[in-house]
């Protein structure tokens, strides 16, 4: 057969379609879900997608040619330098009472330019045709690879996804790939399972480029236009830590009182192979940017990188997760900007919500205020005594003490009930808790003489009134003792399984890259691979 006779050949419909019985196997199995979304992936909505990505690798083949040519000047700032320098540039060294901009990681909103490419005209084993150079790898099939790992419960990284593509022929053939044949040449073929160097560089262009960020947005709108979930009238978050993949040092330096202080930061090191780094003209910068020291109790603190979660609490549905900038950061700090980010994304959810649940780092007037005024919307927080102490003078008779909570607890030990407020005296009303026959425990209580001495009717609870003043750390008008806050509040740990299903079902604690841009990125693939699963189940 001749050159021309085999390039008719390539053109002619193919005689037979070969069918593998372990992807039968699978199409049929219960645990092949991921297969079965890959084999029917709906590509055609992610063309736009596409054209995006193409036109961001022209542009970075480029600025990589340009790059090798550039001349940088000489950097004379010390090591010693950088590190004070990155220090005060981190958000937990800056007033954030004043901009909550720099709290939240910001994705790259990127200009493509020219030279513009039709959607339309993409589609599996279709790639853009270029004057110059070898045809990329198939979009389409990339993709697949990278939400096929989510799927089945590995981080989407590209070292996870090239073992996978060369180890489990069944995964590489659904996404359009093949596997290499030593008995055939080895030249570059565009269908063959790419380099781990080429899946790197297809995620990195898709994080600089935005572009998954892009596409997590549009699988949670298409979630909620199609029903797959439905609006709810509450909101709930909260944050989560993922350890970094990264050390850290520890850093001196002089606050306003001149006083000398100490905060762990990542290294500082150069992205470059010169040889004298000291003299190089390469900038300093941090190795890990985001991580910082997460601090969960005294005993208990992380080195890694935190995460805002926000969610519907009923569904147990998660609309976002974005990166914070500094893992430092106060969670009390997230919740506002986080909430005015989904806003804005999803104005459908912005017009439903008139209510955020929180946790204790939330419960602050100040906040709760700027979530109203701002927002429009009623913060809920779980209630912190903080360093509050039990009660134990001026206590109405009978009763031992009253909790940092507000909770009264009688000589018997018993807790009494929340009923109301009178607002004319400003007290707190209690009465005695009712046991399951209906009776009062006061009944039979062996020190009933010593508060219920005084009704002549022995089957009577007792009932006594708090001042406002004895509890002053409690707001009157949303008292955590009421039945109402506690119902509200019991919904906010939904937020917790949601942390779980994308922290563990979909992804791994533990991260293998570094900085807050490859973490946004494993946090959009998640998400992405998480709403599409919840449509394949829905």
């Amino acid at each position: 057969m001749n050159e021309t006779q085999a390039l008719r050949c390539d053109k002619l419909p193919p005689l037979f379609h070969t069918v593998h019985s372990d992807d039968e196997y699978l199409l049929n199995t219960i645990d092949g879900a991921w297969f079965d979304i890959l084999y029917h992936f709906p590509w055609e909505n992610y063309c736009y997608h596409a054209a995006n990505y193409y036109e961001a690798l022209y542009q970075f083949n480029i600025e990589q040619a340009l790059s090798a040519k550039k001349n940088v000047d000489k950097n004379p700032e010390t090591k010693q330098d950088a590190q004070q320098r990155l220090l005060f540039e981190r958000p937990t060294m800056k007033n954030s009472d004043t901009d909550s901009s720099h709290i939240l990681y910001q994705n790259n909103i990127v200009d493509f330019g020219r030279p513009k490419i039709d959607p339309t005209e993409l589609a599996p084993g279709v790639v853009p045709a270029r004057c110059f150079g070898r045809k990329p790898k198939c979009f389409f099939s990339l993709l697949k690879s990278f939400i096929g790992t989510t799927l089945m419960g590995y981080p989407s990284e590209p070292e996870q996804v090239y073992s996978f593509l060369n180890n489990n022929p069944s995964f590489a053939r659904v996404c359009g790939f093949t596997l290499h044949d030593k008995r055939t040449r080895s030249d570059y073929q565009q269908i063959q399972v790419p380099s781990l160097r080429k899946l790197e560089q297809f995620d990195q262009i898709m994080r600089e480029a935005g572009i998954w960020d892009q596409i997590k947005v549009c699988e949670v709108q298409q979630n909620l236009k199609s029903g797959v979930f439905e609006l709810e009238k509450e909101l709930v978050g909260d944050t989560t830590h993922y350890h970094a993949y990264s050390g850290y040092e520890t850093v001196k330096y002089e606050d306003d009182k001149d006083k000398v202080q100490k905060k762990s930061q990542s290294k500082v090191t150069k992205s470059c192979r010169c040889e004298d780094r000291e003299q190089c003209s390469h900038e300093w910068k941090l190795c890990d940017e985001g991580a910082g020291t997460i601090v969960k109790s005294s005993t208990k603190m992380y080195w890694g990188h935190k995460a805002s979660i926000i969610g519907l609490p009923r569904q147990g549905v998660v609309l976002d997760a974005v990166a914070v900038m500094d893992a430092a950061t106060h969670d009390g700090k997230t919740f506002y900007p986080h909430v005015r980010k989904v806003f804005e994304q999803y104005p459908e959810v912005a017009s439903s919500v008139n209510r955020v649940l929180y946790d204790s780092a939330c419960s602050d007037t100040a906040l709760k205020n700027l979530f109203h005024q701002e927002l429009g919307v009623e913060l809920k927080a779980s209630f912190n005594p903080r360093a509050k102490k039990a009660i134990i003078t001026n206590l109405p008779r009978g009763i031992d003490r009253i909790t940092p909570y507000g909770v009264p607890i009688c000589h018997a030990g018993h807790k009494m009930e929340y009923k109301g407020i009178r607002y004319d005296n400003e007290k707190f009303i209690f009465s005695a808790p009712i046991q399951e026959n209906g009776a009062s425990v006061c009944t039979g209580c062996s020190k009933r003489h010593e508060c219920c001495n005084l009704s002549e009717d022995k089957n009577s609870s007792r009932t006594i009134t708090v001042s406002f003043d004895v509890l002053p750390h409690i707001d009157p008008s949303d008292p955590p003792m009421a039945k109402r806050f506690k119902a509200i509040m019991a919904r906010r740990p939904s937020v917790e399984r949601m942390i779980k299903r994308l922290k563990c079902d979909l992804s791994d604690p533990h991260l293998s890259k570094r900085g807050n841009e490859s973490f946004q990125a494993y946090l959009d693939k998640t998400v992405i691979g998480y709403h599409i699963l919840l449509r394949q189940i829905h």
